[in-house]
C-alpha cells in the first residue's frame, strides 16, 4: 500500500511539473486559438505516456541485444509488475526534474 501511495505522489507531482512546463513554453500566447486545444493536463499525460513507452522499447531493445535473463514478473506487495515497463513508468515519471538538473548543469 505504501508503495502505491508513493506511486500516486510522483504521478501527480510529475503531471504538475509537466503542466507548469507547456505553460511556460505558451506564456506569450494569449490568442484565442481557432481550433481546439487539449488542455495542458492532457498534453501532459500524453507526453508521459509516450515517453514511457519509448523508454520501454529502448529498454527492450537493449535486453533483447545483450540477451540478458530478467524474470517476467516482479511482486511490489500486491501487484505483480512487468520490470521493464515499471522501469519504464518511473524514469518517465522523473524525467522532468532530471531535464531540470540536466539543463541547469550546462
Amino acid at each position: 500500500m505504501l508503495f502505491f501511495v508513493w506511486f500516486m505522489l510522483l504521478f501527480i507531482f510529475s503531471l504538475m511539473e509537466r503542466v507548469r512546463r507547456k505553460r511556460e513554453k505558451g506564456a506569450g500566447k494569449r490568442e484565442l486559438p481557432v481550433e481546439p486545444r487539449p488542455s495542458p493536463l492532457a498534453e501532459a499525460l500524453g507526453e508521459l505516456l509516450a515517453v514511457a513507452g519509448g523508454i520501454y522499447l529502448a529498454l527492450l531493445m537493449a535486453v533483447s541485444f545483450l540477451g540478458l535473463e530478467i524474470p517476467e514478473r516482479i511482486r511490489l506487495g500486491s501487484l505483480l509488475l512487468e520490470p521493464l515497463a515499471a522501469l519504464s513508468v518511473v524514469l518517465a515519471l522523473l524525467q522532468p526534474w532530471l531535464d531540470r538538473l540536466w539543463f541547469r548543469s550546462w
